[in-house]
């Protein structure tokens, strides 16, 4: 494979023609907003609109304007599309108004007035998650254990996450024209699920239409998850507002209420219990309460929970492990994907457990984890087996390459004399590839491929690119195969009506599994056709051409997953990670200066090593700001308006990062979108532990966090 193939849009994009949302137009489009509740709990007594106003000139829906259901579409279908009379979180929908004037429509929706009985409400994730009472229900339950006894050191502790926002370039947008003639609803939107959004229409819009049609736009600026399942509920209003009015409508959110209105990263509240031989230094028995806080609604909270449930054990071989996941219940807006699905909650309380033992044992965090860690013929705590030791060696590479142990003693020598603290901290991860369990047999994906007369070749994928370089990775992985000229190789925008259902774009399955289908696809079109030099055959048989060709995809037959007992092979394949982060305490300011952060990963095959590179580089800064800066006011949820409000990493935040990929000789390329985000934020906590001493249980680690625990320290 090559390795610095530049991504297509690249210049498009530097010169402005690459067209985004808010960039299309249609004739006699007008402009659509959402006017959403300000209350976090309450029931709807009376909605006044202001008077200045002629009603006429406005289209306005709400939840009696509904033609199909009142429910998105979800793996939990538990939210309206719009509030009816109680509004269950700050920022939940209530009505969608349109006008041609963008002035007038915004000047309209700030002075309507809505009159609520207030009820009572939780926005605070530690009061949603330590009370047993906001529990939604259903549980995940994984008992891989034979030995009821409880022996050897024991340690206990409870670890927070708060929300964390995906702070994507471009908003969400969608905008809808409807076709009374055909009876067809399109869509473009700025979305990771082309085929969740149509079934997201189609469900709000019911038998008034004949089929919903959703295409992208050119560009996606970013998503990480954000654009995953809230796409649906948008789009679905829109389209509403285009059926009423007869009109195109463009709805673009503003940063303000992109912040405050949707999907967020889970917080999360994880109790560990661990029981150590101190002899052996091998952990042997483990407890585990795994808690999100899902919002109002649950969504796909669920799909989120399963992941975070089959990685919180770490990666560490512990012969008798409990895992116990829940989702608990807040008012505030629904929590959804976000890059790492789970994990990286999962992985901040076990990376931050795995120090606290070791140095209770007075034990070298890193001589303890190779005791520890996953080595072949172990098992996970779903009981499959442990078929590598590419882990091990992602943790070798990262303590050389950070040159760990010398620097460990040259900061305890500098921390005896100085105020100011250095340290240094690790932390290791995993991520499956692809959905969890059965959920890629579900799918059955499918993707096409059409050859032109010209030897054209048009890729045909559900699949979307918000930035991250899928379209010139699958291309690339087409083309490579085959050895065809790459200028004559191409995605084609994602379109429901002429793309085959590849899946979401969601779960590191772009280049895991679509991309390696569609170079089996390859293999078998150049075997079917019997050519060395595709321009060459198609020039000869031109009577052939244009041809088309499809593959579905089969998962391997030795993938087994019992859902509902959660035993067996959640994934078939895994990516690994390990990570050094050199930290500097200012003990003045009490702020966490990250200096620099060495990652080691093991994705497999590298397709383009550029792309890979900035996947890892992204990810990570997203990761060591979870750590050190981004959240939300616990007491004020609903009023951060913008990235003033929210503490964002400018370039001044950014340390150096050094990534390397080892074990590239792989046959196939492994996820490589999410695993990023999983593991480095530990490594600041466990770097400032190994600085200052201070054990911390709640991310992120801001300097009002840190004064609150050493001044809580220094009172006991």
């Amino acid at each position: 494979m090559k390795k610095a193939v530049k991504k297509f849009d690249a210049r498009p994009k530097l010169n402005g023609s690459w067209k985004f949302l808010d960039d299309y137009s249609y004739e006699n489009m007008i402009f659509g907003q959402l006017f959403y509740s300000t209350c976090h709990h309450g029931i709807i007594k009376n909605i006044i609109f202001p008077k200045n106003f002629d009603l006429n000139e406005f289209t306005i829906i709400s939840a009696k304007n509904i033609l199909g259901k009142n429910i998105v579409p979800e793996p939990v279908c538990d939210q309206p599309f719009m509030a009816e009379k109680e509004v269950m979180h700050f920022g939940q929908i209530i009505l969608g108004i349109a006008h041609s004037d963008k002035k007038t429509l915004r000047d309209f929706v700030e002075n309507i007035k809505v009159k609520y009985e207030k009820l009572s409400a939780i926005i605070d994730p530690k009061e949603c998650l330590d009370n047993e009472r906001n529990h939604f229900g259903k549980e995940i339950l994984i008992n891989h254990s034979n030995n009821e006894k409880n022996t050897g050191n024991y340690h206990k502790n409870i670890y927070y996450t708060q929300h964390q926002e995906q702070a994507y370039l471009e908003p969400q947008g969608a905008i809808a024209i409807y076709d009374e003639t055909k009876k067809t609803m399109f869509v473009r939107v700025t979305a990771q699920c082309p085929f969740f959004v149509k079934s997201g229409v189609e469900t709000i819009m019911g038998n008034a239409i004949n089929e919903a049609i959703i295409e992208t736009s050119e560009g996606i600026g970013g998503a990480f998850g954000g654009k995953e399942d809230f796409p649906n509920l948008l789009a679905g209003i829109t389209s509403l507002l285009a059926y009423k009015s007869g009109k195109p409508v463009k709805i673009v959110l503003t940063r303000n209420d992109d912040i405050q209105i949707t999907t967020k990263r889970h917080p999360s509240r994880i109790e560990i219990e661990t029981w150590t031989n101190p002899l052996t230094q091998k952990i042997e028995k483990c407890n585990i309460d795994y808690r999100l806080d899902a919002g109002a609604f649950q969504t796909l909270s669920p799909v989120v929970m399963a992941r975070g449930v089959l990685h919180v054990g770490g990666s560490y071989a512990i012969p008798n492990i409990k895992i116990r996941g829940r989702l608990f219940k807040s008012n505030t807006p629904s929590n959804g994907a976000f890059r790492g699905f789970g994990v990286p909650q999962a992985l901040a309380a076990m990376e931050a457990h795995i120090d606290q033992i070791a140095i209770d044992l007075k034990i070298d965090p890193y001589l303890f984890r190779k005791v520890n860690l996953f080595k072949i013929g172990d098992e996970f705590p779903t009981t499959q087996k442990i078929t590598e030791n590419n882990l091990i060696d992602c943790l070798e590479r990262v303590i050389k390459n950070s040159n760990y142990l010398s620097k460990k003693k040259e900061f305890a020598e500098w921390n005896k004399d100085n105020s100011n603290k250095k340290g240094i901290g690790i932390s290791v991860g995993f991520h499956g590839g692809g959905f969890t369990g059965n959920g890629e047999k579900v799918l059955k994906s499918e993707l096409k491929i059409i050859i032109e007369k010209n030897a054209n070749v048009k890729i045909f994928v559900a699949n979307t690119d918000m930035g991250q370089g899928a379209h010139t990775t699958l291309s690339q992985m087409f083309y490579e195969t085959i050895n065809h000229p790459k200028e004559k190789c191409r995605v084609q925008l994602p379109n429901t009506s002429k793309t085959p259902n590849s899946g979401p774009t969601v779960a590191s399955r772009t280049i895991y599994i679509i991309g390696n289908l569609l170079q089996k696809l390859a293999r078998e079109i150049q075997k079917k056709l019997n050519f060395e030099n595709l321009e060459s055959y198609v020039a000869t048989h031109q009577n052939e051409f244009p041809r088309e060709f499809r593959k579905v995809y089969i998962p391997d037959k030795s993938i087994v997953f019992d859902e509902n007992n959660y035993v067996g092979m959640a994934y078939k394949d895994y990516s690994w990670a390990a990570c050094v982060n050199e930290i500097y305490f200012h003990a003045d300011t009490y702020k966490l200066e990250i200096i620099k952060s060495w990652n080691v990963f093991d994705i497999g095959k590298v397709v383009n090593q550029k792309i890979a590179e900035g996947q890892a580089e992204g990810g990570i800064l997203q990761a060591l700001a979870y750590a050190n800066s981004e959240f939300f006011y616990k007491k004020k949820f609903g009023r951060v308006r913008n990235f003033t409000d929210y503490t964002l990493p400018t370039t001044l935040d950014v340390p150096e990062i050094d990534v390397e990929f080892i074990h590239t000789d792989n046959k196939i390329a492994k996820g490589l979108g999410e695993i990023p985000m999983d593991f480095p934020a530990p490594a600041v906590r466990n770097a400032f532990l190994n600085a200052t001493g201070i054990f911390v249980d709640e991310y992120p680690l801001t300097p009002e966090n840190i004064f609150n625990i050493i001044r809580s320290k220094n009172e006991n």
